[in-house]
């Protein structure tokens, strides 16, 4: 073997030895309470208020904070909310039953549903979002955002596409609390 491809081979075997002693010592250990935070489930009942980060103003009548309540099971969440109007009348409803689906990584999971549907204004396209982490096993930290275009309206039409989005903190719902 030539002089030259022997050092670097020997170089080579010597960086990667030192690199298989050195990646241990460098690795960084993982917390209990991290452990704790990435083991913690997210099924189960969740309710919670998000405050508008952005409203399109098309209901200047209700409050723009919505309550939410997620049941998650699973892969499947169940999402109903309250909008509570500035005269203080809840209106209640089921948003897109049996459509939002459940996505976890870790900490973090993202709920989503996309549908569509025909109403007096014609068809429309509607897209919502539920980012979530947990701040720790009862509380978690949620982004929403929905977005809806009614495909059959004028682009310049009031209502035509528009989107909200809000932020709120959600805690597990424990019977007897």
């Amino acid at each position: 073997m030539i002089p030259l491809a022997q050092t670097v081979l020997r170089a080579f075997a010597m960086v990667t030895l030192a690199l298989l002693f050195i990646a241990p010592a460098n690795a960084q250990s993982q917390s209990p309470i991290g452990e704790r935070l990435r083991a913690a489930p997210y099924d189960g009942k969740w309710t919670g208020v998000v405050n508008c980060l952005y409203d399109p103003g098309l209901w200047p009548e209700d409050e723009c904070a919505v309550h939410f309540t997620l049941n998650i099971r699973g892969p499947l969440v169940l999402v109903e909310q309250i909008v509570r109007s500035k005269k203080g009348e809840e209106t209640k409803s089921n948003i897109n039953p049996g459509k939002f689906t459940f996505v976890r990584v870790s900490t973090n999971a993202v709920a989503t549903s996309i549908d569509t549907g025909k109403d007096e204004d014609g068809l429309w396209v509607e897209t919502w979002v539920f980012a979530m982490t947990l701040i720790d096993s009862d509380r978690m930290l949620v982004h929403w955002t929905r977005m809806v275009n009614n495909t059959d309206m004028a682009n310049g039409q009031k209502g035509s596409k528009f989107s909200s989005a809000g932020m709120g903190e959600f805690t597990r719902f424990r019977a007897g609390i």
